[in-house]
């Protein structure tokens, strides 16, 4: 870069003449004005600035930003620099002391302002010239504010030179002008790399680039738009794109990507510029692959040196390659239904002509002559008679003991209280469960089957008045005027408006919609007449669509502010024509308004209460609402439309009851309604019938009876039923006797049938918990379903939900499935008739829409909302956080759309794969069950219960509707389903602070216990067909769960050709702790110089791992080896807590949300990650805020944002943390198929983990000095002092020492063990180690032998801790102890000689056997074998001349311990006392103390 284009910008704009500005270049001399001359910083005299040179530097630094400041006035510089010299600080200028003495002159009064506005960083930037000015500027443009602002700013300056440019081109080229070199002149150079140099401003290039096409895109859509109008939608497109890019690879992708390929390829082309980079130049490879060959194509012509024609001819045909390259992005996208839907044909004729066809040999055979199903039947019926000889009771009848009558009854009692909340059906039966469940997927399948119909009706309305996707998107009136259709639907639905009156387009599915509400409305008239209702409303429901209220549906409703006072100035108004009067007070008066007002405040009150009571129909509470204010005097009419046909309230009151204004919700309702009343009633009616006596008894005498009978201690109290009543029918009825009496049952089983509240629901009331629930329902949002990665990984994750149950082979399509749910989901549904009529039946069997992470984030978005309450209490309404709320998750506002249709795509994932199940299940079971007969025998051996024949209607079942049943039930238990679910995971996942996702690891549980359960049964089933479908279970989940993962290792292995114990050496010793129990398997060879490579994590592409990584995690605690200090029971113990701990980590560990939380408050001015990470240290960061709001930017933000940022640092060739650069071909396949692909890199891990165990031995150390230097500790030694025995603690402490730095340089020498079989040379390994600076060169040397190294005992000057120590236990006791009389000498010799020579990484009985081997032993029988052994290898990897030196390990020299030295003999104490009289002279004379004599 040459010295001009360092210059600023605004000073290079200055300093060129007017003719010579570029356009950008007068813009901003015409706001700011010419150049003036600039004072320089104040200059001072040498005596000054030798005070200067001796001030700390960032006192040095405030004085270099003082001489800008007073550049005019340096007395006052001067001032404050005498006043430091003298006193040794200075406030002069910071309290303002100068204006006493001084007058500031010129511009420095506005500098010094400015400076106190800014501080010091803003001051420096905008100001100074020099490399401080300089580096602040920098830092405000790298920060995250400054390159959102200079990056849109680029992108839009860029998008016009681009769009001059290729105007100018054309007319030079066409028109024979020289206007592009003027263009060129006139507008300048724009590049952003001018302004972020190397790898500096990422999220700057990607917002510029985003700004530039994204501008230009919706720019030419719009005008293609208005210009072409519906032509340009069909060939026309196609064929102006191919017109335009000649590009081969164009061409082909044109046909594919219709409309929006044109604006884009007219975009790129028109925007882009002559200084830019391709995707070509980015990504293209001539000797690459496929993509990169293509890419390779569109690398732009050089430019250089070109003038005139042929310049103009170059940027032109550069320019046609952005374009080719846009219009092959779009057709890109276009084609990814197409792609996908191939591939899922691809993959079924994998899994149908290979793998189906090899489950069902082996499931034959498994099932050869009845031999190993007639074993599974003995073995269960030996099993049951056990069971009953022990005296267990059945499990359903547990719940009925109480915790009084005996420890059997209890113990029973207890366990069936902590089993029914881990159990999807709580304490109900299967039966009874299933019914239950079943009634779900009924109601859903109602609303299912009008939301069909109504998108199709939406797209209509919208064709008809031309709305586009941001009209959509944003409610524009063009979006609302097309909505406002649905008011001429309703009048249709109603009978106001004949169907032909209505626009055509509308009339096909309007009349779908009406024929839905009238076969509903059939089957509700038997129902009224069975229970005896007279409503005429009701037998009318499909004529009327009557008015609906939003408190009736939600108790937690809270009408809008304005409708509340609203509804008060109503009542104030109806009781002042009542005249209403009060004693002694007049009609009028201020006081007489403030009673009415509190009146009319009491009746609003009321009203709102009655309306969330729950126990009576809304029906009943409407005329309870209209009678409150009977015994006033108000006019005869004002409720007289409430008792017509229609019902209807007055506005002010329903308003505030949250009258249902939205014709479509209308329609919704009622048909919901209709649903509601038809399917609720069947259910209760059968589960009335078949739960008599079993969990239903008509009185307490029955009960007792039952309990005698089946021998169950104590007699717990009933409950009667009461059921809640959303609707107006009251099915308490079908819960009486014929005398009216209500049917008892269980106290929790009663609330269970009316309501589905937990104790969570409570805890949500108080203040902030729902605000905390938000935050944890975002972040669980961001992460899964405004994921793409995820997005894309559920729909191939999914498919092992398949396998696993055997569904694999002919059967079902997974690819037509595909295509109905892919067009549904993004509205193009060519036949909404065939779409409802295909998910009707499975959604009517709950076997769809139960997705466990959209459902559980789905529910979540009601929970934020309504009011906190304590004891009652309301202490907020919660107003404006529901709104808030609404427009952030559901469709009232365009983030809400974004979320809600983000949420259905993750539910079209996983619908394919349940609704291919279904299907595959009734495929496989129709020739097993060929009658009635069939299905009988079916439920009593596979369900457990008897099947009921009759419909609720009375008519008979026929075999179709039993198959239906069988496989609603069958992917209900083998798929994950949210509505099945324990109330346990509900607490949790409901828990702001605690659990991730919970519902989708329950369920994995869940299934797989129903798999090996549902396969075993089907297994001992006396039926051939059945014991095959059991067989193929069993074997697809054992392969699934249990095989796929190691073969598909195994086949990474072979493709790689990594050895296998190269990869367990790295998961042994260098796996992050998140790879823990995973299986990474290699994509890449290793690196012959660096010795990484690259794996992927499949554990996260088959969703069973959730279940095996607990076991694998402990398994590999215990593969991992002891450490010195572990017994086996020790390892064991770890094994399974950790097994333990694992397993219960999504439940009980802190919430994304939460965990972010803690690692954002400060520990010891530092801020740490869960993993011990440091984030930012506050004391010794400059930009510790940035960095710790960028920390929260990355856990907390929608991972597409991040993703989209680390395809940006890729291409701008970011380093990682770690010093990795990022792969762009990685990142992107990661971002697009969900497929992620992770560096192992084991120097990286070997560095990382020296840093540690440096630590490690730091901490060892700096224990063990505390500990020798507590006087307390030093004091018990006193007794054996005073009797002339040894003290013993010092000695303790020196060999805890040693055995704490040999259990951690154990674990080192592993890790080099690791690295060798890995690959790494004894070089390399050295190299790292000396790099890290972690261990001594002795301990480098010893390590590579395995030997340890003891500390040497510590070096007792007069300033040591344990002097001092000892000197102040002379003081408090009155004696004259030395350091002699602390310390056994001798014995600290023995622990050094002990420790010395000693293998690492034996177990703790070993090293106790060792530590009494004689050194010469330990020479003869380690070192020298292994330094053998060792230049043996040596010389294997390096050849005859070893360039590592062989490690010199030398005889162990035990240092004197610097103790008390008797100048006349020069000994310690301690030799003095051992050696003999010639000992003492030889140590005397070498000075060598002990050493010296080994």
């Amino acid at each position: 870069m040459s010295e001009d284009r360092r210059q600023p910008f605004l000073k290079r704009a200055q300093g060129k003449s007017a003719d010579d500005r570029t356009f950008f270049e007068k813009l901003a001399v015409s706001i700011y004005g010419e150049d003036k001359p600039i004072l320089p910083d104040a200059v001072l005299e040498d005596s000054f600035e030798n005070i200067v040179e001796q001030l700390p530097l960032d006192v040095q630094s405030d004085v270099a930003r003082y001489k800008n400041i007073f550049r005019e006035t340096p007395e006052v510089l001067e001032n404050y620099l005498t006043e430091y010299r003298d006193k040794g600080f200075s406030d002069y200028i910071e309290k303002g002391k100068f204006y006493d003495d001084l007058e500031l002159r010129g511009d420095d009064q506005f500098r010094l302002q400015d400076y106190n506005f800014l501080g010091k960083g803003m001051y420096d930037a905008a100001y100074r010239k020099d490399a401080a000015g300089g580096k602040a500027r920098q830092k405000i443009l790298e920060s995250i504010p400054g390159q959102l602002a200079v990056g849109p700013t680029i992108g839009l300056a860029t998008g016009i030179r681009g769009t001059a440019e290729l105007i100018a081109s054309l007319s030079d080229l066409y028109l024979d002008t020289e206007i592009l070199d003027n263009v060129e002149r006139a507008l300048g150079d724009v590049d952003i790399n001018k302004i972020y140099e190397g790898d500096a401003g990422t999220l700057a290039r990607f917002t510029s680039i985003l700004t530039q096409y994204g501008t230009g895109f919706a720019l030419v859509q719009k005008i293609t738009k208005k210009i072409a109008g519906k032509a340009i939608k069909t060939k026309l497109a196609e064929k102006s794109a191919k017109a335009l890019l000649k590009t081969e690879g164009a061409k082909n992708l044109a046909k594919f990507g219709g409309y929006y390929m044109l604006p884009a390829g007219i975009a790129d082309t028109v925007v882009s510029t002559s200084d830019q980079q391709s995707l070509g130049e980015i990504f293209g490879k001539d000797d690459g692959n496929l993509i990169q060959n293509v890419l390779y194509n569109t690398s732009l012509e050089d430019i250089e040196g070109l003038t005139g024609k042929e310049r103009a001819a170059a940027i032109l045909r550069n320019k046609l390659k952005f374009g080719a390259e846009g219009t092959a992005f779009m057709g890109t996208l276009k084609l990814i239904g197409p792609a996908v839907k191939g591939t899922a044909k691809g993959t079924g004729v994998i899994l149908n002509n290979v793998v189906g066809p090899a489950l069902t040999g082996a499931a034959k055979v498994i099932t050869y002559k009845d031999v190993i199903p007639e074993g599974f039947r003995l073995i269960s019926k030996n099993l049951d008679k056990g069971i009953t000889k022990m005296g267990i009771p059945k499990q359903e009848l547990w719940k009925f003991g109480d915790f009084q009558s005996g420890l059997k009854s209890a113990v029973f009692r207890g366990l069936d209280e902590v089993t029914s909340r881990l159990k999807s059906g709580g304490k109900f039966n299967v039966q009874t469960r299933n019914e239950l469940k079943r009634v779900e997927g009924l109601n859903k399948s109602a609303k299912k089957d009008f939301d069909i119909f109504a998108k199709a009706l939406d797209g209509e309305m919208y064709k008809l008045v031309n709305a586009g996707f941001d009209d959509i998107l944003f409610n524009t009136g063009t979006a609302n005027r097309a909505m406002s259709y649905w008011d001429d639907v309703l009048k249709y639905m109603r009978g106001e408006l004949k169907l032909n009156q209505l626009p055509k387009s509308l009339q096909q599915y309007s009349q779908a919609i009406r024929k839905l509400v009238d076969d509903q409305q059939e089957k509700i008239v038997p129902i009224l007449k069975d229970m005896k209702i007279k409503d005429d409303t009701l037998k009318n429901m499909g004529r009327y669509f009557k008015t609906s209220y939003e408190i009736f549906k939600n108790n937690k409703f809270r009408a809008p502010k304005e409708d509340y006072q609203a509804a008060i100035k109503y009542f104030e108004e109806l009781m002042k024509k009542a005249g209403k009067t009060y004693r002694g007070v007049g009609s009028g008066t201020d006081l007489y308004n403030k009673k009415l007002n509190k009146d009319a405040i009491q009746t609003v009150n009321k009203v709102l209460e009655i309306g969330r009571s729950e126990g009576t129909t809304p029906a009943a509470r409407l005329k309870a609402i209209v009678n409150v204010m009977e015994g006033e005097k108000i006019p005869k009419n004002t409720f007289a439309k409430f008792f017509g046909k229609e019902q209807l309230l007055p506005d002010e009151i329903a308003k505030l009851l949250g009258r249902v204004d939205d014709p479509k919700a209308i329609i919704m309702d009622t048909i919901a309604e209709q649903a509601y009343i038809v399917n609720n009633y069947n259910a209760y009616k059968e589960i009335a019938d078949f739960g008599m006596g079993k969990f239903l008894f008509r009185n307490t005498n029955e009960f007792q009876d039952f309990l005698i009978k089946n021998n169950i201690s104590g007699s717990r109290l009933l409950s009667p039923i009461k059921l809640s009543k959303p609707y107006n029918v009251d099915f308490d009825k079908l819960f009486t006797n014929p005398d009216g009496t209500p049917l008892l049952t269980l106290p929790e089983m009663a609330k269970a049938m009316k309501d589905s509240t937990v104790f969570m629901d409570q805890v949500l009331k108080l203040p902030l918990m729902k605000g905390l629930l938000g935050i944890k329902a975002t972040v669980q949002m961001n992460k899964t379903v405004l994921s793409l990665m995820t997005q894309m990984r559920n729909i191939t994750t999914a498919a092992m939900f398949a396998t696993a149950n055997g569904h694999i082979g002919a059967g079902a399509s997974v690819s037509d499935t595909f295509k109905y749910l892919f067009d549904d989901l993004i509205g193009k549904t060519k036949n909404p008739k065939e779409l409802q009529k295909m998910l009707k039946e499975a959604m009517d069997n709950g076997a769809i829409d139960t997705s466990t992470i959209a459902q559980e984030l789905q529910q979540m978005i009601p929970e934020l909302m309504g009011s906190a309450k304590v004891a009652s209490r309301t202490l907020y309404e919660g107003k404006t956080s529901d709104e808030i709320f609404s427009y952030l998750f559901t469709n009232k506002g365009a983030l809400g759309k974004v979320v809600q249709k983000a949420i259905e795509s993750y539910q079209m994932g996983d619908n394919l794969w349940k609704l291919f199940g279904y299907n595959f299940t009734k495929s496989q079971l129709r020739p097993a069950i060929k009658n009635m007969a069939d299905v009988k025998k079916y439920f009593r051996e596979i369900e457990g219960y008897e099947f009921r024949p009759l419909k609720a209607d009375g008519s008979k079942k026929g075999l179709e509707d039993a198959l239906q049943e069988i496989a609603g039930i069958q992917v209900r238990d083998v798929y994950p389903n949210y509505s099945m679910i324990p109330t346990f995971v509900l607490n949790v996942r409901k828990f702001p602070l605690a659990g991730n996702f919970v519902a989708f690891v329950s369920e994995m549980y869940r299934n797989s216990f129903q798999i090996l359960r549902r396969g075993l049964r089907e297994m001992k089933s006396t039926n051939p067909y059945l014991q095959q479908i059991g067989a193929r279970r069993l074997l697809g989940y054992t392969t699934t769960v249990g095989v796929a993962l190691p073969m598909m290792k195994k086949m990474g292995v072979m493709a790689t050709e990594i050895p296998e114990k190269v990869l367990d050496a790295y998961r042994d010793r260098f796996a992050p702790e998140f790879e823990k129990g995973h299986t990474m398997v290699p994509v890449e060879a290793q690196n012959p110089k660096t010795k990484a490579w690259k794996s992927t994590d499949m554990s996260t592409m088959v969703p069973y791992a959730d279940i095996l990584t607990p076991f694998r995690f402990g398994m590999q605690t215990i593969l991992s080896g002891k450490n010195p200090d572990q017994t086996s029971l020790d390892l064991y113990t770890k094994g399974f807590v950790d097994y333990i701990k694992k397993t219960l980590e999504p439940f009980l560990a802190p919430s994304i949300a939460a965990e972010t939380a803690l690692e954002l408050i400060p520990r010891n001015g530092q801020f740490r990650t869960k993993s011990g990470g440091l984030i930012a240290d506050i004391r010794n960061d400059d930009d510790w805020w940035g960095k710790v709001m960028y920390h929260a930017y990355k856990k907390l933000t929608p991972t597409t944002i991040r993703s989209g940022e680390e395809i940006a640092q890729a291409i701008g060739g970011d380093l990682s943390k770690a010093g990795i650069k990022r792969d762009l071909y990685d990142t992107v396949l990661k971002v697009i198929t969900g497929f992620g692909i992770r560096r192992q890199d084991p120097f990286q891990a070997f560095r990382f983990k020296l840093g540690k165990y440096s630590k490690e031995l730091g901490n060892a150390k700096a224990a063990f000095t505390t500990d020798v230097t507590d006087a307390r500790k030093l004091q018990t030694d006193l007794r054996l002092i005073e009797r002339n025995l040894s003290p013993e603690y010092f000695t303790k402490e020196y060999e805890k020492l040693q055995s704490n730095k040999y259990r951690i340089m154990s674990e080192l020498y592993k890790d080099i063990e690791a690295l060798r079989i890995i690959g790494f040379s004894e070089k390399e390994i050295v190299d790292m180690m000396q790099g890290r600076r972690a261990v001594s060169k002795q301990d480098i040397n010893n390590l590579l032998l395995g030997i340890f190294n003891p500390d040497k005992p510590p070096a007792f000057r007069k300033d040591s801790g344990i002097i001092k120590a000892i000197e102040q236990i002379n003081r408090e006791t009155e004696n004259n102890y030395k350091v002699t009389d602390f310390v056994d000498f001798k014995a600290i010799a023995d622990v050094q000689k002990n420790y010395s020579l000693l293998p690492l990484g034996l177990s703790d009985t070993e090293r106790q056997d060792l530590l009494r081997t004689t050194i010469p032993g330990k020479q003869k029988d380690i070192l020298i074998p292994r330094r053998d052994e060792f230049q043996r290898n040596l010389l294997n990897q390096q050849g005859a001349v070893p360039q590592t030196p062989i490690p010199n390990v030398p005889m162990p020299n035990i240092a004197p311990v610097t103790a008390a030295v008797n100048q006349n003999t020069g000994l310690t104490r301690t030799e003095q006392a051992l050696l003999s009289p010639e000992e003492q002279l030889i140590a005397a004379r070498n000075k060598g103390g002990l050493g010296s004599l080994i």
